[in-house]
């Protein structure tokens, strides 16, 4: 895992996307974003901001879910880009206090900002550090959160091995049948998140055959695309 603590790592995904978000443009907020059909820049700042302030109210059970993304979105509907970092900005001190009281939701909380800020990133044509330590971070989280649907639905032990020197063994204790990965942090970010094709994704190098596994337990969001992504 990073070296940063929670709050610092998501501190610094966050400023950095924010710094980004009040560098743009009216035309640059209303790009489309490839990755999250259907949404500008404009509408990721809301979602990220909506997320944030359900956080800060207290309000995590059903999170996430594709109903709950949306209302984020209807409800800052004509609000500038300038207007929703400030509202973000406006909860830090009850997202302090939330991350510090669970360290492994922060990190959750700061790989969903660096996927979504990569996200604009490839939009907008600007270029995309796949080594930062947000990216890398994410990656780890993602392989325990993988790791552990691959275990519980298909019974598979699923070693996984980073290229930035990290590797998640499975547990030498069962006996249970096993696959093996072998890639890069953010090769895998992007894959496990749903920005990556399903044939890019069997392209990578795995033991054996994936199929089971993209299939039944790869991405927390669904099947994966069928056009092949650039980023």
């Amino acid at each position: 895992m990073s070296s940063k603590d929670s709050w610092s790592l998501y501190v610094d995904t966050r400023d950095r996307f924010i710094e980004l978000l009040r560098s743009l443009d009216v035309e640059q907020a209303a790009t489309a974003v490839p990755s999250s059909p259907g949404w500008t820049v404009r509408d990721v700042a809301a979602h990220v901001c909506g997320l944030n302030a359900e956080v800060a109210a207290g309000r995590r059970e059903g999170l996430g879910t594709d109903e709950r993304t949306a209302l984020q979105v209807q409800a800052r509907a004509g609000h500038s880009v300038d207007e929703i970092c400030d509202e973000w900005m406006s909860h830090e001190v009850a997202m302090k206090g939330a991350i510090d009281d669970d360290s492994f939701f922060g990190n959750r909380l700061a790989g969903d900002l660096i996927v979504h800020l990569q996200d604009i990133r490839h939009a907008l044509a600007l270029s995309i550090d796949t080594d930062d330590a947000a990216t890398i971070d994410a990656a780890h989280t993602y392989v325990v959160n993988v790791q552990g649907r691959v275990r519980e639905r298909l019974d598979i032990d699923f070693d996984i091995a980073l290229t930035d020197g990290t590797s998640f063994p499975p547990d030498p204790a069962t006996d249970r049948s096993s696959m093996s990965l072998r890639t890069t942090p953010y090769d895998f970010l992007r894959s496990v998140t749903g920005r990556r094709s399903r044939r890019q994704v069997e392209a990578l190098d795995w033991s054996g055959d994936p199929t089971r596994i993209l299939d039944e337990a790869w991405s927390p969001y669904g099947e994966l695309p069928t056009d092949d992504a650039e980023v």
